[in-house]
């Protein structure tokens, strides 16, 4: 049988791409587009050394300097120092001329023999403050003065306590000093000498001689103070210390809170305890104030009361919101 030939005609349609047909692909990968050369020159690390080493010698010269300004300011400031020390305990400002003042109740052999100045104090290393201490042993000092004038002179002033009030005490005819600081300063005596006016004589040539609650009277009056009266006599003062009593500090409350216009017109403030001061004017009325309370307001009751009504010779402001008055007995 023989053997078939293969057809010459038309190739039957095969599915699918002839792999003669395909072209072969590539395995090589799309490089990435390229980055522009930088236009920033490379720096040399020698360079920015040196530069530094520059900038860094610079400093340091700089440094140095201030150093040397810096030196020489405090090598001054040393040679003042030597030169103030040996100035200040040298002799050329000792204090040989000391002048100590008196006062009223301090006189100057008081002070002196207070005062201790250790020897060879000059104007520059004297102790104000330890002066001032020394002083105070005496109860009507408040403070002292301490001027200093070149080269030589030292001047001492005590300066006093202000009298606010004087507290008669009965029970021991004592009238004792209190100082605007609340603290009790000295007894006064009781026995004193006044001209035809009423005013204290010390040069011990007065006309007349009053004694007890009257001097004491005469006394608040030389002070510019107010007379507390009916002190307990439970009521101990010591000189230089704080008053205690509630009944003398209400007291010395209605001394403040009163205004200076209607303190002239009293004569006095009984305190013989807080609920029960009076004050009692110089015309005679007698005005019941109670505890210290609303003092602005029981002042002002009673000067309306007094300028809008005659003949009233009692007042009761202890409730300033509800006061009552008597008036004198008409015929």
């Amino acid at each position: 049988m023989a053997t078939p030939k293969p057809s010459t005609g038309t190739k039957a349609a095969r599915s699918g791409r002839t792999l003669g047909a395909s072209k072969p692909r590539s395995l090589t990968s799309v490089p990435a587009t390229a980055k522009k050369p930088s236009g920033k020159k490379g720096v040399n690390p020698l360079s920015s050394l040196g530069a530094m080493a520059n900038k860094t010698s610079d400093a340091a010269s700089v440094v140095a300097g201030k150093g040397k300004i810096v030196g020489g300011v405090l090598a001054v400031l040393a040679v003042l120092v030597v030169v103030a020390v040996v100035v200040i305990n040298s002799g050329l400002f000792t204090a040989t001329d000391i002048q100590i003042q008196g006062s009223e109740h301090v006189t100057k052999h008081d002070a002196i023999q207070l005062i201790d100045l250790p020897e060879g104090t000059s104007l520059f290393n004297v102790d104000p403050d330890q002066i001032t201490e020394d002083l105070k042993q005496n109860p009507w000092v408040s403070g002292v003065d301490v001027q200093r004038q070149f080269p030589h002179t030292l001047i001492i002033t005590p300066m006093e306590r202000k009298v606010i009030a004087i507290a008669y005490i009965s029970s021991d005819d004592l009238a004792w000093a209190i100082g605007d600081d609340d603290t009790w300063i000295a007894p006064l005596s009781t026995s004193v000498e006044v001209d035809d006016q009423g005013n204290v004589i010390t040069t011990g040539q007065g006309s007349n001689t009053l004694t007890g609650i009257d001097a004491a009277l005469a006394l608040a009056k030389h002070y510019g103070a107010v007379l507390l009266t009916d002190v307990s006599a439970d009521v101990a003062p010591v000189s230089g210390q704080a008053v205690s009593s509630k009944a003398v500090k209400a007291g010395l409350d209605y001394v403040r809170g009163f205004s200076s216009e209607f303190l002239g017109q009293v004569k006095d403030i009984s305190t013989p305890s807080v609920e029960a001061i009076s004050a009692n004017l110089n015309n005679g009325i007698e005005v019941s104030l109670g505890d210290s309370n609303d003092i602005v307001k029981k002042e002002r009751v009673v000067t309306k009361l007094l300028s809008q009504v005659e003949g009233v010779t009692y007042i009761n402001v202890r409730s300033p919101g509800n006061y009552t008055f008597r008036n004198a007995p008409t015929s």
